[in-house]
């Protein structure tokens, strides 16, 4: 069995004292876990934008055709849709907010 030269056990024992004394960085991957990327923030909001403002163009939409009128309906429910639509957009950035305040 090879023995283990003197100067490489002095070197593991001084590594262990930097890790002891907290100078060695924490693996970076770990804190990476739970983060978000600026892509998938974006993409989240924009689909519950666009989503709020799709449900609510067509409900309009057919509340308009069942009911025989000309657009009324359509521009009051696309406009409640897209605020809606705003309302989750800054509910979901304000959660994630949040999360990030939480990590510092």
């Amino acid at each position: 069995m090879a023995q283990i030269p003197e100067d490489i056990k002095k070197l593991n024992e001084k590594i262990e004292a930097v890790k002891k004394e907290g100078m060695v960085k924490e693996d970076v991957s770990s804190k990476k876990q739970g983060n978000y990327s600026n892509l998938s923030v974006a993409l989240q909001a924009g689909i519950e934008l666009v989503s709020g403002t799709v449900v609510g163009a067509s409900l309009g939409y057919m509340l308009d055709e069942v009911f025989d009128f000309k657009f009324i309906f359509l521009l009051t429910f696309t406009i409640f849709g897209s605020i809606a639509g705003l309302v989750n957009v800054s509910r979901y950035l304000k959660k994630i907010d949040e999360q990030n305040e939480k990590r510092k």
